[in-house]
């Protein structure tokens, strides 16, 4: 097998894009589950409501949801009904975040527990949110998982311009801190156990499993929860953007540190009591980029400053086609994991692509968050 060097780094996540549909219906108040954002800050907590409502978003297809919680029937006879509950405010936005509609929904068996928490973070903010792992993340649930699912990385169009792309990232980490930390603080509400947490996310959302798992804890001042930082169990980032995206070519370029905010390079020594479960798909798919006639001076020699990358990915094999697919880069990555002694695995999801999993991918990740909370 190939591998190589690790979590080099892009994620282009900070364009805004338009909003989820506004949910309808109302809450029932209770203790120990906070508030939808179009609520005050009352906790409520799931209940079974009326008929379901059909909501479409720009990046989803229609998908049945339901206005607050509703006991959801299982896909199959294994599986536990669940209820989800959607547009929890864990932080209150502001600039330079956007609403999208909600901060985190909570899908969770309906009784039983505790059980394992999960927080799925979704891909490209610019294309998605919160939905993007919404049919994954109900089948994670139906096996005994409290699983939350939040917005991340919305900014205004104009904030990476006002305030410069490290400041916007350094708000991105704190963002993500803050999931956590909201996952963490109202999992029991659920059912969930808040010292069994795994955290999942498929390409720029598997780069911020990382970030938010193992980077320095600093959470936004807006947080809707105080204390930390949070301990995690186990990391599952699936088709990780480590180095492909080209959105941030130039401020990198510019700014080499910025690096290390779209990275948890530095902090890889000292967290190798946390598992992480890379996956790949099988096939490659539209993920490749050429390295360029001139690899000493392509996108890839600013992507590391500590390291010379090309050089290191050349000797590994890597780059024998003058090209890097996001497979071989979390290939990459598994070997220098591997070599700094984590627990780490690489799983191959079958007849999968990066854009479509299809069943057989599906069930091996599922497979493997729901494992990852066993161990």
């Amino acid at each position: 097998m190939k591998n190589s060097g690790f979590l080099v780094a892009v994620i282009a996540v900070l364009a805004a894009c338009g909003g989820d549909a506004e949910p309808a219906g109302s809450q029932t108040s209770a203790a120990n589950v906070p508030a939808p954002i179009a609520a005050a800050a009352d906790p409520v907590v799931p209940t079974t409501v009326g008929e379901p409502t059909t909501t479409t978003t720009a990046e989803e297809p229609p998908t049945t949801t339901v206005a607050a919680a509703e006991t959801l029937p299982p896909t199959s006879p294994q599986s536990m009904p669940t209820a989800m509950t959607e547009d929890l405010r864990y932080h209150p936005g502001g600039e330079p975040f956007v609403d999208r509609s909600g901060g985190m929904d909570v899908i969770a068996p309906v009784e039983g527990g505790p059980w394992p928490t999960v927080v799925a973070f979704h891909g490209d903010p610019r294309f998605a949110s919160k939905g993007w792992h919404r049919p994954d993340a109900q089948l994670i649930a139906e096996q005994g998982r409290v699983v939350f699912l939040p917005a991340w990385g919305h900014f205004d169009s104009s904030a990476v311009s006002d305030l410069g792309g490290q400041a916007v990232w350094e708000m991105v980490n704190r963002e993500l801190s803050c999931a956590v930390l909201f996952a963490h603080a109202h999992t029991e509400g659920y059912g969930g156990d808040p010292d069994n947490i795994t955290l999942y996310g498929l390409s720029v959302g598997g780069n911020a499993v990382l970030t938010a798992g193992l980077a320095d804890y600093n959470p936004l001042q807006t947080c809707s929860e105080a204390g930390g930082p949070v301990e995690v169990q186990a990391l599952v980032p699936i088709d990780a953007d480590w180095t492909l995206g080209g959105g941030w070519d130039t401020l990198l370029r510019q700014q080499p540190e910025i690096f290390y905010l779209q990275t948890p390079w530095r902090h890889l020594d000292g967290s190798q009591e946390i598992s992480i479960r890379l996956m790949v798909p099988e096939h490659v798919g539209a993920y490749t980029r050429y390295v360029g006639p001139e690899p000493e001076t392509s996108w890839l020699s600013y992507r590391h400053p500590d390291i010379d990358l090309v050089a290191d990915l050349d000797a590994r094999g890597y780059l024998a086609d003058g090209q890097l697919s996001l497979k071989e880069s979390n290939e990459y990555a598994f070997e220098i994991l591997l070599e700094m002694g984590h627990d780490a695995t690489l799983t191959v999801m079958p007849e999968a692509t990066h854009e479509n999993w299809g069943e057989e991918g599906t069930a091996v990740v599922v497979e493997t968050v729901v494992a990852a909370g066993e161990m």
